[in-house]
């Protein structure tokens, strides 16, 4: 199973709530170009009127996003499960179009079944019964989760506890980022030569963005140094010397806490 990070998925759940609207069978087209079929689309397992209705309540959601200055090509038009679909095709995970129920089956197979006191960042929750599962939300912490909730509301975040999930699963694809080495100190080319384990993070972060500072050892010699300037050098940065200080680790990829 292709794998994804966490931050990642919660960037794309965060960038459509308060924006994005509720369209049954949209899975994050762009909202201009649902509008002509919109009837249609809300006509699948609903009856005329309840097809007219559901329209009109997502044309009034639209019209208060659009009052509230968001650009009509920003707006997606999602259902519950159509939330979800473009961030999973995009990543290699799915291929086609899924629903709440085939999703949690999909989930529980690729992943795991949990309590609902269990959730965390990443499960998926579902409302239904043991045969069907007919609405889905995804959540973003231990209480919160957001969810494309309604023809009213739109994607919004909620309260977990607020809402009638009954059931929940684990996915197996969604991985935490791994955490920034932190460093405190500048790095450089002295004599003696420093050495510790922040230079060794430097050596291999300067090795993941392409350069070569020989041995990783933890050793600030003359290849890391001069491995230090070429990566200045190419991020615009002032190159007279292969000194590590703020700007420079912040772009190899430290979060900085020197001085």
């Amino acid at each position: 199973m292709v794998q994804v990070y966490l931050k990642d998925w919660d960037d794309y759940l965060y960038d459509g709530v308060n924006r994005d609207i509720y369209i049954y069978g949209g899975n994050g087209e762009c909202v201009v170009d649902l509008l002509p079929k919109m009837k249609e689309k809300e006509s699948v397992n609903h009856t005329q009127s309840e097809a007219f209705t559901n329209t009109q309540r997502a044309l009034t959601l639209l019209n208060k996003r659009l009052k509230a200055g968001i650009d009509i090509f920003t707006i997606r038009g999602v259902d519950c499960s159509g939330e979800a679909i473009p961030f999973l095709r995009e990543h290699g995970i799915i291929d086609g179009d899924m629903t709440a129920n085939a999703l949690y089956s999909f989930t529980k197979k690729n992943g795991k079944e949990i309590k609902l006191s269990e959730v965390r960042n990443g499960d998926y929750l579902f409302e239904g019964n043991k045969d069907n599962k007919w609405h889905i939300g995804y959540a973003v912490s231990e209480t919160r989760a957001i969810e494309s909730q309604d023809h009213d509301k739109g994607v919004v975040e909620t309260i977990i506890a607020n809402r009638k999930w009954k059931y929940a699963t684990r996915p197996n694809w969604y991985i935490q980022e791994p955490e920034k080495p932190v460093l405190t100190r500048e790095l450089k080319l002295t004599d003696p030569l420093m050495r510790g384990e922040d230079v060794r993070e430097a050596q291999l972060l300067l090795i993941a963005h392409g350069y070569d500072p020989g041995k990783v050892d933890g050793v600030f010699g003359n290849k890391t140094e001069q491995a230090s300037k070429e990566f200045k050098k190419d991020n615009g940065l002032k190159y007279e010397t292969g000194t590590i200080g703020k700007k420079t680790a912040e772009k190899l990829g430290f979060v900085w806490e020197g001085e």
